[in-house]
């Protein structure tokens, strides 16, 4: 990759959000005269830090049944989230320029 191309900031996510907005639209998918119609990627984050990120964050589920006292197993699922932060975008691959 060029260093002209690491300079340049990554736009594949509006891009990619601006894509789907128009061929959702052109196919029909909204119905007529429909309003307050909306595209917005799930999973936003807003990161406080400098430089730049994904502005959507993958998370990772995480379920288990935990061991009870009595050495069985319990009856309800117990469930948490873990959330990733991309260093790479993950349609171009490129490396998102941050301050060390």
């Amino acid at each position: 990759m060029s260093t002209n191309t690491q300079e340049k900031p990554c736009n594949c996510f509006k891009e990619t959000l601006d894509r789907v907005k128009k061929l959702y639209l052109e196919k029909g998918k909204v119905p007529e005269g429909a309003i307050d119609v909306d595209f917005r990627w799930q999973g936003q984050g807003f990161i406080l830090s400098e430089g730049e990120f994904a502005p959507v964050n993958p998370k990772i589920e995480v379920k288990f049944r935990s061991l009870k006292r009595d050495g069985s197993h319990a009856k309800n699922m117990s469930k948490a989230e873990v959330s990733m932060i991309a260093t790479h975008c993950c349609f171009c691959g490129r490396k998102y320029q941050r301050n060390e």
